[in-house]
């Protein structure tokens, strides 16, 4: 019971951090669903294939989700963080876009600068476009998914090399 409840609690908190208005999250046994205020926006349902205090890679105990074999099977989502990097990872389910439209550049390309508050890409899910903050200052140096892929919760998407 005590780590349902650190699960709920964790959830609650990522709901602040993304400023949702609402979330479902169903889990084995666990279900949970909460709306904060009477706002109006669109809500996420989060099905994983994985706990959420767990890592976002799975387990050689626990089979991954079809999404994420097709991630491990890409050559460029095996790079793992080494010393002095960091992994900027998509905080929903969604589909990635690395521009803001399909004639514009890139938000940010390898070898490009970034700052805390720098939008790297947008996750877009459930028809809302979502700006994704680098949360880090320093240099890209790998893109971890392609341009218009789904991505899941915690899957990277950019690796950057810490200033």
């Amino acid at each position: 019971m005590s780590e349902q409840l650190d699960t709920i609690e964790k959830l609650i908190q990522f709901m602040e951090k993304h400023d949702l208005a609402e979330l479902a999250v169903r889990q084995g046994d666990l279900e949970f669903k909460a709306r904060r205020g009477d706002r109006k926006e669109p809500s996420i349902v989060f099905q994983p294939a994985h706990s959420i205090v767990q890592a976002p890679a799975a387990s050689a105990a626990q089979p991954a989700a079809p999404a994420a074999q097709a991630a491990a099977a890409a050559p460029e989502a095996k790079t793992a963080p080494g010393k002095g990097q960091k992994e900027i990872c998509s905080p929903i389910v969604g589909t990635f876009y690395r521009r803001p439209n399909p004639t514009a550049p890139f938000y940010k390309d390898v070898g490009d600068r970034v700052e805390k508050e720098d939008t790297v890409c947008i996750v877009e899910a459930m028809k809302v476009m979502n700006e994704i903050k680098a949360e880090c200052t320093g240099k890209i140096v790998k893109v971890l998914v392609e341009d218009a892929k789904p991505v899941e919760y915690g899957q990277p998407l950019f690796l950057v090399e810490l200033a």
